[in-house]
């Protein structure tokens, strides 16, 4: 579909380049995926058997792939393609067809409305400003069925404004100490990335048609939001 000329162009790459295949090798191990937690997490959500879900920023496709094996028709969307080969290639390693890939991000992806049991994100909304958030979030409300349910995981600071130099610091040494990322690399995402306080993400999902049902926050950096369109 053509896009008007102000439309944001969500196919560019923002923060880590994830069309290098080194930094798409080491995605699983540095963000902590566990294809155990993801199962929890899936079945939680009721994900099962007849299920059509979709993965927006699906990353190495790790959370698709265990929602296939628990028999769900898997939508996988990314703006890397190297993120989508290696999906795939998870994917026909598993032996299933019931995986269907987008070269598309949460603006540009075509999945038809009311197609969708379940919508899940991890750690990929944040490559989009606030505006476009908002935009995004409404593109997920009309693509599920009524009573179609969201879950939302991402780099959110719960935090006041006035501690945001301190929260700073304190995740880019706590990165530096836990994870395979580098104080250059969280910097980067910090500065050049989208990542938004608590009370905006929040607003921005139930302004676009959800109603949250729980959201968990920790290290007031990360934030957990199940949510259910009404």
């Amino acid at each position: 579909m053509e896009r008007p000329d102000w439309y944001y162009v969500d196919m560019r790459q923002v923060g880590l380049d994830f069309a290098d295949p080194a930094q798409v090798a080491s995605y699983d191990e540095r963000q902590g995926g566990d294809p155990t937690a993801d199962r929890e997490l899936l079945e939680r959500m009721g994900v099962g058997p007849g299920q059509v879900i979709a993965d927006i920023g699906c990353g190495t496709g790790l959370m698709a792939c265990e929602a296939a094996r628990l028999g769900a028709t898997v939508h996988v969307v990314d703006v890397s393609a190297e993120m989508l080969a290696t999906t795939m290639a998870r994917a026909k390693a598993l032996g299933t067809d019931r995986v269907i890939p987008h070269h598309a991000g949460f603006l540009s992806h075509a999945i038809a409305p009311e197609s969708l049991d379940v919508a899940l994100s991890k750690f990929a909304l944040h490559h989009l400003p606030d505006l476009w958030k908002g935009v995004a979030l409404a593109r997920l409300n009309r693509a599920l069925k009524p009573g179609g349910r969201l879950f939302l995981r991402d780099v959110v600071f719960v935090c006041d404004p006035a501690e945001m130099p301190a929260v700073a610091e304190e995740w880019i040494t706590w990165m530096g100490h836990n994870t395979g990322y580098d104080r250059a690399e969280v910097a980067t995402h910090i500065r050049d990335e989208h990542s938004t306080y608590s009370w905006i993400m929040a607003g921005l999902i139930e302004r676009a048609g959800f109603r949250i049902e729980h959201a968990e926050y920790s290290q007031k950096i990360y934030a957990d939001y199940w949510a259910e369109k009404v």
